[in-house]
Protein backbone atom coordinates (compact mmCIF):
# COMPACT_ATOMS: atom_id res chain seq x y z
CA UNK A 1 0.00 0.00 0.00
CA UNK A 2 2.83 2.41 0.98
CA UNK A 3 4.67 1.44 -2.28
CA UNK A 4 1.61 2.30 -4.75
CA UNK A 5 1.14 5.63 -2.60
CA UNK A 6 5.00 6.62 -2.87
CA UNK A 7 4.29 5.72 -6.94
CA UNK A 8 1.45 7.81 -7.08
CA UNK A 9 2.72 11.14 -5.59
CA UNK A 10 6.36 10.38 -7.70
CA UNK A 11 3.95 10.30 -10.66
CA UNK A 12 1.97 13.31 -9.47
CA UNK A 13 5.15 15.36 -8.81
CA UNK A 14 6.81 14.22 -12.58
CA UNK A 15 3.70 15.60 -14.07
CA UNK A 16 3.55 18.59 -12.16
CA UNK A 17 6.99 19.77 -13.30
CA UNK A 18 6.48 18.87 -16.54
CA UNK A 19 5.30 22.28 -17.98
CA UNK A 20 4.59 22.46 -22.05
CA UNK A 21 4.59 26.00 -23.38
CA UNK A 22 5.28 27.44 -26.89
CA UNK A 23 8.19 28.44 -28.35
CA UNK A 24 9.70 31.46 -30.50
CA UNK A 25 12.35 33.75 -31.48
CA UNK A 26 11.03 36.21 -28.80
CA UNK A 27 11.13 33.78 -26.06
CA UNK A 28 13.72 35.39 -23.05
CA UNK A 29 13.28 39.01 -24.92
CA UNK A 30 11.18 42.28 -24.19
CA UNK A 31 7.33 42.42 -25.02
CA UNK A 32 6.95 44.53 -28.29
CA UNK A 33 4.10 46.62 -29.21
CA UNK A 34 1.86 46.08 -32.13
CA UNK A 35 -0.14 48.72 -33.76
CA UNK A 36 -2.94 47.08 -35.78
CA UNK A 37 -6.19 48.85 -37.47
CA UNK A 38 -9.22 46.92 -38.20
CA UNK A 39 -8.74 44.17 -40.70
CA UNK A 40 -9.77 45.04 -44.38
CA UNK A 41 -12.02 43.53 -45.91
CA UNK A 42 -11.60 42.71 -49.49
CA UNK A 43 -14.13 39.75 -50.19
CA UNK A 44 -15.53 38.97 -53.50
CA UNK A 45 -18.60 38.10 -53.09
CA UNK A 46 -18.72 40.95 -49.99
CA UNK A 47 -19.57 39.11 -46.74
CA UNK A 48 -19.95 42.21 -44.70
CA UNK A 49 -18.86 41.58 -40.86
CA UNK A 50 -16.38 38.84 -41.19
CA UNK A 51 -13.32 41.17 -40.72
CA UNK A 52 -14.90 42.28 -37.16
CA UNK A 53 -14.73 39.23 -36.10
CA UNK A 54 -11.01 38.09 -37.01
CA UNK A 55 -10.00 41.80 -35.29
CA UNK A 56 -11.85 41.20 -32.46
CA UNK A 57 -10.41 37.43 -31.90
CA UNK A 58 -6.62 39.04 -32.98
CA UNK A 59 -7.10 41.30 -30.12
CA UNK A 60 -8.15 38.59 -28.20
CA UNK A 61 -5.57 36.67 -28.65
CA UNK A 62 -2.73 39.48 -28.67
CA UNK A 63 -4.00 39.80 -25.30
CA UNK A 64 -3.08 36.38 -24.03
CA UNK A 65 0.35 36.21 -25.76
CA UNK A 66 3.29 37.56 -23.81
CA UNK A 67 5.41 38.13 -26.88
CA UNK A 68 3.32 40.82 -27.91
CA UNK A 69 1.21 43.87 -26.40
CA UNK A 70 -1.24 46.18 -28.76
CA UNK A 71 -0.76 49.91 -28.82
CA UNK A 72 -2.68 52.75 -30.55
CA UNK A 73 -0.06 54.60 -32.04
CA UNK A 74 3.40 54.07 -31.84
CA UNK A 75 4.67 50.85 -32.54
CA UNK A 76 7.87 48.33 -32.73
CA UNK A 77 5.60 46.54 -35.28
CA UNK A 78 2.77 47.43 -37.74
CA UNK A 79 0.59 45.42 -39.23
CA UNK A 80 -2.21 45.68 -41.84
CA UNK A 81 -4.44 42.19 -42.43
CA UNK A 82 -6.48 41.92 -45.43
CA UNK A 83 -9.20 39.39 -45.80
CA UNK A 84 -9.32 38.29 -48.99
CA UNK A 85 -10.83 34.59 -49.01
CA UNK A 86 -13.82 33.20 -47.13
CA UNK A 87 -15.58 30.28 -48.63
CA UNK A 88 -18.12 27.25 -46.77
CA UNK A 89 -18.26 24.30 -49.41
CA UNK A 90 -19.92 21.04 -48.75
CA UNK A 91 -17.38 18.35 -48.64
CA UNK A 92 -19.98 15.14 -47.11
CA UNK A 93 -23.65 14.79 -47.80
CA UNK A 94 -25.52 12.26 -46.63
CA UNK A 95 -26.72 9.42 -48.65
CA UNK A 96 -30.08 9.03 -47.80
CA UNK A 97 -31.11 13.09 -48.16
CA UNK A 98 -28.33 14.84 -49.94
CA UNK A 99 -28.24 17.56 -46.99
CA UNK A 100 -24.75 18.41 -45.68
CA UNK A 101 -22.79 16.26 -43.39
CA UNK A 102 -19.44 17.72 -42.94
CA UNK A 103 -18.74 21.61 -43.98
CA UNK A 104 -15.27 22.76 -44.74
CA UNK A 105 -14.76 26.87 -43.36
CA UNK A 106 -11.71 28.57 -45.05
CA UNK A 107 -10.41 32.16 -45.18
CA UNK A 108 -7.17 33.59 -46.35
CA UNK A 109 -5.54 36.21 -45.01
CA UNK A 110 -2.93 38.95 -46.86
CA UNK A 111 -0.32 40.15 -43.48
CA UNK A 112 1.99 43.11 -44.12
CA UNK A 113 4.32 43.98 -41.40
CA UNK A 114 6.90 46.74 -40.95
CA UNK A 115 8.64 48.42 -38.05
CA UNK A 116 12.13 49.01 -36.66
CA UNK A 117 14.62 46.16 -38.05
CA UNK A 118 12.75 44.55 -40.61
CA UNK A 119 14.24 43.68 -43.28
CA UNK A 120 11.65 43.56 -46.34
CA UNK A 121 10.58 45.12 -49.55
CA UNK A 122 9.82 48.52 -50.00
CA UNK A 123 5.94 49.19 -50.44
CA UNK A 124 3.51 51.68 -50.62
CA UNK A 125 0.96 51.25 -47.26
CA UNK A 126 -2.44 53.54 -48.27
CA UNK A 127 -0.57 56.92 -48.49
CA UNK A 128 3.02 56.18 -47.33
CA UNK A 129 5.92 54.74 -49.38
CA UNK A 130 7.43 52.39 -46.49
CA UNK A 131 11.13 50.80 -46.66
CA UNK A 132 10.53 47.57 -45.60
CA UNK A 133 7.64 45.14 -45.65
CA UNK A 134 7.23 41.84 -45.47
CA UNK A 135 4.09 39.94 -46.51
CA UNK A 136 2.74 36.76 -45.97
CA UNK A 137 -0.87 34.92 -46.90
CA UNK A 138 -2.16 32.77 -44.96
CA UNK A 139 -5.02 30.57 -45.28
CA UNK A 140 -6.66 28.04 -42.51
CA UNK A 141 -9.70 25.61 -42.58
CA UNK A 142 -11.78 23.47 -40.18
CA UNK A 143 -15.02 21.70 -40.36
CA UNK A 144 -18.40 21.19 -38.90
CA UNK A 145 -21.17 18.59 -39.01
CA UNK A 146 -24.24 19.78 -38.67
CA UNK A 147 -26.11 16.73 -38.65
CA UNK A 148 -23.87 15.43 -35.42
CA UNK A 149 -24.56 18.80 -33.94
CA UNK A 150 -21.83 20.83 -34.24
CA UNK A 151 -22.05 24.13 -34.91
CA UNK A 152 -21.38 26.55 -37.72
CA UNK A 153 -20.54 29.15 -34.83
CA UNK A 154 -18.21 27.14 -32.95
CA UNK A 155 -15.72 26.25 -36.46
CA UNK A 156 -15.81 29.97 -37.30
CA UNK A 157 -14.72 30.65 -33.72
CA UNK A 158 -12.01 27.89 -34.22
CA UNK A 159 -11.15 29.16 -37.61
CA UNK A 160 -10.77 33.27 -36.07
CA UNK A 161 -8.88 31.89 -33.14
CA UNK A 162 -5.97 29.30 -35.76
CA UNK A 163 -5.98 32.48 -38.03
CA UNK A 164 -5.32 34.98 -35.73
CA UNK A 165 -2.40 32.76 -33.69
CA UNK A 166 -0.90 32.33 -37.18
CA UNK A 167 -0.72 36.46 -37.50
CA UNK A 168 0.80 36.59 -34.39
CA UNK A 169 3.37 33.82 -35.29
CA UNK A 170 3.93 35.25 -38.58
CA UNK A 171 4.90 38.71 -36.71
CA UNK A 172 6.93 37.16 -34.02
CA UNK A 173 9.15 33.98 -35.15
CA UNK A 174 11.38 36.06 -38.14
CA UNK A 175 14.75 36.97 -36.79
CA UNK A 176 13.94 40.90 -37.48
CA UNK A 177 11.83 40.86 -34.97
CA UNK A 178 14.45 39.89 -32.37
CA UNK A 179 15.66 43.43 -32.22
Amino acid sequence: MRFGLSILLLAAAILAGCNYRMASSLDGGPTRTIFLTTVENQLYPPRAGLEYDLTRRFKDEIAVDRRLRLVDGAADINMRATLIGFDEPTIVKTLDSGLPAEILVRATVVVEAWGDGIAGQPKRIGDVEVENVITRRITVSDTYAPAAGDSRETALERLWRDLAREMIDFVTDYEWARG
